[in-house]
């Protein structure tokens, strides 16, 4: 029996052996199974590299980065004009607010989208309400008197021109030689009196006014000066005024040291009426000059019987356009 019970434990203390050598801890891997394992991990992080690019690829579409094939792209950009031709119509629209008015027959010739832009009614609505609501201080454009085209607004409505030049008006006189003792002028000789009136408009209703002998050549680096220095900056001969047009009566008030002047002026729409050609291309580019008031207390009323002073005015005088880019 106790040889029994000895047979049984040794029995019993190989089983228990065999079971320890058999039993492995839990997410603990076997020295058998390394290579498999490492063969795996290889096997998945090549697939792993395999699928980055398409994953990359896939990110960058979501997010909308593509690049950009100039080559493919470059005789649409041509076609357009250049790059800078290529910007949303709104982002033109802003950009070209600050140019001046006249300055967008210029911007047609640039490329067929600008032509076309340039064309577009909406552009024209938006010219009138700079140059109509301004100039004669409305809220409204009766655009149904015209057929309901703002560009035919544009082309038959009176306005004055702003920016890019002046209006200019010469006037000669032709003065008696008056013969003494202390007149040295030869004998034959013409005395000639020449001087000018310069008129410089903005589109906000102010004005700059000069009257001086100084020849545009002259005067109109005084005017750059002036723009250049800002509203109310003086000069030795011009000085700042406002105005208003009423259908085709544009009248200016100045401001003088000694007193302020009054004009009266009539907007021609065409040069056919002068009967003159002068090679300006355009319209409204004429003013005849019809009043000329002044008053040292500024008081332009017809019941002002005190310092109002009315002038007679010369027949056929006219402020004529002059072109200048300084301006």
């Amino acid at each position: 029996d106790a040889a029994g019970d000895v047979s049984n434990n040794d029995a019993s203390n190989q089983v228990s052996d065999n079971q320890q050598s058999d039993w492995q801890p839990p997410f603990v891997v076997a020295e058998g199974d390394d290579n498999d394992d490492d063969d795996d991990d290889d096997s998945s992080v090549s697939s792993s590299e395999d699928i980055e690019p398409d994953s990359a690829t896939k990110a960058q579409s979501s997010t909308g980065f593509e690049n950009v094939d100039l080559e493919s792209n470059y005789l649409e950009i041509i076609e357009r004009g250049g790059l800078p031709c290529t910007l949303p119509d709104e982002i033109l629209r802003k950009c070209f607010a600050f140019l001046p008015i006249d300055d967008h027959a210029n911007l047609a010739l640039v490329s067929p989208h600008w032509s076309k832009f340039t064309r577009c009614e909406e552009l024209y609505k938006s010219l009138c309400q700079r140059i109509y609501l301004n100039q004669s201080k409305r809220k409204v454009l009766h655009v149904h008197k015209f057929g309901n085209s703002y560009r035919r607004m544009l082309e038959l409505r009176p306005r004055i021109r702003v920016g890019g030049g002046l209006y200019v008006l010469q006037y000669k006189e032709v003065k008696k030689i008056q013969r003494d003792m202390w007149t040295d002028i030869p004998v034959g000789a013409v005395l000639e009196s020449i001087y000018y009136r310069y008129l410089y408009f903005f589109e906000d209703g102010r004005v700059m006014y000069a009257l001086t002998h100084a020849h545009p050549m002259e005067m109109i680096p005084r005017f750059h000066n002036m723009i250049l220095r800002g509203y109310g900056s003086k000069d030795k001969w011009g000085v700042w005024g406002k105005y208003q047009i009423k259908k085709d009566i544009v009248r200016v008030w100045a401001t003088q040291q000694w007193h302020d002047v009054c004009f009266q002026m009539r907007v021609l729409p065409s040069n056919k009426v002068l009967n003159y050609d002068n090679g300006d291309r355009g319209v409204c580019t004429s003013m005849q000059l019809d009043k000329h008031m002044s008053s040292a207390s500024g008081n332009f009323e017809e019941d002002n019987r005190y310092d109002l002073v009315t002038y007679e005015v010369p027949p056929h005088l006219y402020f004529r356009f002059l072109r200048d880019r300084r301006l």
